[in-house]
């Protein structure tokens, strides 16, 4: 399939060269290609394209908003221009968009606006903009949407404990910690196990089987030794000055729910902890800054979410760049 499209694009090309006229042949030159994704076509009048209304897609294109070459805009390298108007033709190529869709939205938007065709065309004019232009940006900005409410938006869940881990891990980036830490402990003392062998096997086995989706607290009253094993290794709630060094290490490392690594000392005790919660004395800042910070983690999940559907896409589409062998799979001629 990859040999029988790039055969058929490079006879295309071939074909554009030798059967025009000479004029035509000249502006097929000078709008050479770029790339090719599947069997749709990148050309160079593609990304001056992109320049000339990256201020429309600014206004339209619900993915552009936060990328770099958003911020760039029509300062940005062709390459990057290219990969992004590749991403763009795989989502279009996965969620197709209609004339008439396009035709739908568009008469929704001067709805909504009250105004008619003509004074639609008229703004869009003095922007410096085409209806073709704006006709295209609905299409692709349909499909992008598409991508989102089909596929992304059930991917994306931004929880309290999500919230509160990203506020309390940057208060203690910025060396403003929190008051306490709500922590659950398995202890193994050395005593118990006839040699230091079986005592760190016995604490692996225990980080195992939480790990594998046992209780914490219920390893914890089965292998801990402890005092706290009969609450399930419940320790409470401990300031930074109440716990040792050791265990505060361990705390800062850990978001939210996270299972420490075993650790300590083999000759006397090895120990696994839970992060349960962190508290502070003041809860104000987080609660100003909650929906901010929930926004905040909701677009970075988006970009994640999309990122991931984009390599999948990837993986089985057929790309092509300009100055890449044409078929790469071919082997070398002897």
């Amino acid at each position: 399939m990859v040999r029988t499209q790039t055969f058929l694009l490079l006879g295309l090309i071939l074909f554009s060269r030798q059967w025009v006229g000479p004029d035509v042949a000249r502006a097929a030159t000078l709008d050479r290609l770029e790339a090719s994704v599947n069997s749709s076509l990148i050309l160079a009048s593609d990304v001056k394209r992109f320049r000339d209304t990256v201020g429309l897609r600014a206004q339209l294109d619900p993915l552009f908003a936060g990328t770099s070459i958003a911020a760039e805009k029509a300062a940005a390298k062709d390459a990057d221009i290219i990969q992004f108007l590749i991403d763009e033709r795989l989502i279009a190529q996965a969620f197709p968009v209609t004339d008439a869709e396009v035709e739908q939205e568009i008469s929704s938007i001067q709805s909504t606006n009250k105004i008619d065709r003509a004074s639609l065309k008229n703004a869009l004019r003095e922007q410096g903009y085409t209806f073709d232009d704006y006709f295209n940006l609905i299409r692709t900005s349909a499909a992008k949407r598409n991508l989102i409410d089909r596929d992304i938006r059930t991917k994306v869940t931004i929880s309290d404990e999500d919230v509160k881990n990203h506020f309390y891990n940057h208060k203690l980036r910025s060396g403003a910690a929190p008051t306490a830490y709500r922590i659950h402990l398995i202890a193994l003392a050395r005593s118990t196990y006839k040699n230091p062998g079986v005592h760190r096997v016995a604490a692996e086995d225990a980080l195992k089987a939480i790990r594998a989706g046992e209780a914490f607290a219920d390893v914890a009253r089965r292998v801990s030794d402890d005092p706290s094993k009969e609450t399930g290794g419940d320790l409470g709630t401990l300031t930074d000055d109440q716990m040792n060094p050791a265990f505060k290490a361990q705390v800062k490392k850990l978001k939210l729910g996270e299972i420490s690594d075993v650790f300590g000392n083999p000759a006397q005790q090895l120990f696994i902890l839970k992060l349960v919660d962190v508290a502070s004395d003041d809860t104000g800042p987080l609660n100003k800054q909650k929906e901010e910070i929930r926004s905040q983690l909701t677009a970075q999940e988006y970009s994640r979410q999309i990122a991931l559907w984009l390599e999948r896409q990837r993986q089985t589409a057929f790309i092509h760049r300009a100055g890449e062998p044409s078929i790469a799979s071919l082997p070398k001629a002897p």
